[in-house]
């Protein structure tokens, strides 16, 4: 996982479609992950980028969507169904929820 120093550009330049779009199968295990924790997909902003060999997921989360998490998927690995797919979104999942409670918290600590 990076953190973006300048938010917004590196966002911008990257060639990113909504991940419902690119790999619908992709978003749908991943609002199933967030769902468990209590999540919804407004919490992420998700996109993807599909070429010959797969789909790169970009997954940006936390205030101003400074945090940001990328994996390339190759298509048989999509096809399948394979775990690993699924154990990354539940681990991006954990971050983002720890990553909500965490700016949650230094927003009250900064209004007092």
């Amino acid at each position: 996982m990076n953190i973006i120093k300048d938010r917004y550009s590196l966002a911008a330049m990257l060639p990113d479609r909504p991940l419902q779009i690119v790999e619908p199968r992709l978003y749908n295990l991943l609002v199933r992950e967030l769902e468990a924790l209590h999540l919804h997909p407004y919490d992420v902003k998700a996109g993807g980028c599909a070429d010959e060999l797969g789909v790169t997921v970009n997954l940006r989360f936390g205030e101003e969507l400074g945090q940001f998490s990328s994996r390339k998927f190759l298509w048989e690995a999509i096809d399948s169904g394979d775990e690993e797919i699924l154990s990354h979104f539940r681990e991006a999942a954990e971050l983002m929820k720890k990553t909500l409670i965490a700016d949650y918290f230094k927003m009250m600590k900064s209004e007092s």
